[in-house]
């Protein structure tokens, strides 16, 4: 078996050059079966790129002695493929011409070998066109800014982008090769627009187009084509261009602390983020670099930021004097937009600016919970040691000292009981999650405002007989119950024992945390307050 190639037609432009890449055996071209085989191939031009729309002829013999032509057209990848009806190993001959250059293959194909794909190079649109002062590719030569604003947003809207059409050496083309360049977008938030569409290259090899920005905000991506002498299209790489938002809107500010409940109240420095998110009218991040002002009427807090790329920005809220009366500070963030950029695009989804208060001055208050170090009540103190006072029930209370508001969120409550055959259930493994506040009568936070106040400070547990025990015979017999909170705002622990454990005394000991407080109360409850540290 061998491979042969001659020279086509004696044309000064034609330069045999031939590349087979073959996934068959040797070089020869095979099809799918018994009878049929597929000639596949890729036609490039001197310059390695495809060329599309050459014509391709395969000749052949077949079995009855006929001579066989078969025609093809390559694509816009500049491949083709073709199916021969051969019985028996054949020689074809394969020819590709374009604008008056061919080049031609010859080749044995066998029903019985895999496929394989053929390359053939014609030599157009080379050397004559990758001379100096011909066009060989676009690069970007200048950009007016990487960022614009929305439309309306009171910044700049518009940038210039220009490209240079260079030669092969890489220096611009002069005015006698001057080329039409087309600009297109690879992809546009909506409402983005390039004007002009098309421009002609002037004495330096440039064209400048502008980039206009919509009502969203986005990426842009804009791409510049144009044609080498010979009509192979050749274009620059995406230039990328960010469109940000516009002023701030009222309906789109929004002010959360990390916690609404930091453990700020007695030990001064202790830190919480508060995060602001700042959008225009349409709900994209406004152009970053936009200014929030923040102040409290408790601790201190870091007095302005500039929002980044996704309209965020934080500051950090830090206990200090004066610290608020009831434990209930407030944060109040505020910026300026104008009143075109807060009119309100969704009625349905935001409140009518006037009814806002969305002036050019545009502000949001949060409030934020000073927790203290913890006390834990325990009602009733007592311990009925006898399996027939079981079950014994207790109402704990767990909460700070200074002001009775709920703990930090993350505080963990335990609750166990220690005797034979007797176990605690209930609220035995609590943990506490935030703080949620509601301004409900329009004037201002206060206590009164906590919304999940009991959720998070009164709790019930039981001691019951533990029937998972029964096979032990001794009767049921509860000797303590401890009570343990820890978390951000300290740890107190509660241990409750019989003073007699050998009658049915019901005379208690308390065994709290060193350094804790105990403060007995009539109703037969204790609490045990947490050390000062």
């Amino acid at each position: 078996m061998f491979c042969s190639l001659r020279a086509g037609r004696p044309l000064s432009l034609v330069l045999a050059t031939v590349l087979l890449l073959s996934v068959g055996l040797g070089c020869d071209l095979g099809g799918g079966g018994s009878g049929d085989a597929t000639v596949t191939g890729t036609v490039v031009n001197a310059t390695d790129d495809p060329v599309v729309g050459a014509e391709v002829r395969i000749r052949f013999t077949d079995g009855t002695g006929d001579r066989v032509e078969e025609k093809d057209t390559t694509d816009s990848e500049g491949q083709f493929s073709k199916n021969i009806d051969v019985d028996e190993p054949t020689e074809v001959t394969i020819t590709v011409l374009e604008q008056g250059v061919e080049e031609e293959r010859t080749q044995e194909v066998s029903p019985d070998v895999g496929a394989s794909n053929l390359r053939l190079k014609l030599e157009i649109g080379g050397e004559e066109n990758r001379e100096p002062g011909r066009p060989t590719d676009i690069v970007l030569q200048d950009q007016s800014a990487s960022s614009i604003r929305v439309q309306e947003s009171g910044g700049t809207s518009i940038a210039r982008l220009t490209f240079q059409v260079v030669d092969s050496t890489g220096k611009a083309i002069e005015a006698d090769q001057a080329v039409d360049v087309d600009f297109r977008f690879g992809q546009r938030p909506e409402g983005a627009s390039l004007t002009p569409s098309t421009v002609e290259t002037n004495g330096q090899g440039q064209a400048t187009v502008n980039v206009s920005s919509g009502k969203e905000a986005g990426v842009v991506q804009v791409v510049a084509q144009t044609e080498r002498p010979d009509g192979t299209a050749f274009q620059s790489k995406p230039v990328g261009l960010s469109v940000h938002g516009g002023l701030p809107n009222k309906c789109h500010f929004s002010l959360a602390p990390e916690r609404t409940n930091f453990p700020g109240f007695e030990n001064p420095g202790v830190t919480t983020p508060v995060q602001v998110f700042v959008g225009d009218k349409y709900g994209n991040p406004v152009v970053p670099g936009t200014s929030v002002s923040f102040s409290t009427n408790a601790g201190l807090i870091g007095g302005s930021v500039q929002t980044d790329d996704q309209g965020q920005g934080s500051v950090t809220l830090t206990s200090a004097n004066p610290l608020p009366l009831d434990g209930v500070a407030t944060v109040q963030a505020s910026t300026v937009g104008t009143d075109d950029v807060n009119t309100i695009v969704d009625p349905d989804n935001c409140p009518d600016p006037a009814e806002t208060g969305n002036e050019n001055t545009i502000v949001e208050t949060i409030p934020v919970v000073f927790s203290g170090r913890p006390e834990v009540k325990v009602d009733p103190m007592k311990i009925e040691p006898s399996p027939t006072d079981l079950p014994q029930t207790y109402e704990l209370t767990v909460q700070d000292v200074q002001n009775k508001n709920p703990l930090a969120p993350g505080t963990s409550i335990q609750v166990t009981a220690e005797g034979t055959n007797v176990k605690a259930v209930g609220s035995t493994a609590v943990t506490l999650g935030d703080t949620a506040l509601r301004d409900e009568n329009g004037n201002g936070y206060g206590k009164e405002d906590i919304q999940n106040s009991e959720d998070l400070t009164l709790f019930t547990f039981r001691v019951v007989k533990d029937v998972e025990g029964k096979d032990n015979p001794e009767p049921p017999e509860v000797r303590a119950v401890t009570i343990t909170v820890d978390g951000p705002n300290g740890s107190v622990e509660t241990v409750l024992t019989q003073s007699s454990p050998k009658t049915n005394s019901s005379l208690q000991s308390l065994t709290p945390t060193q350094g804790a407080t105990v403060h007995r109360e009539a109703s037969g409850g204790v609490v045990v307050r947490a050390p000062q540290e």
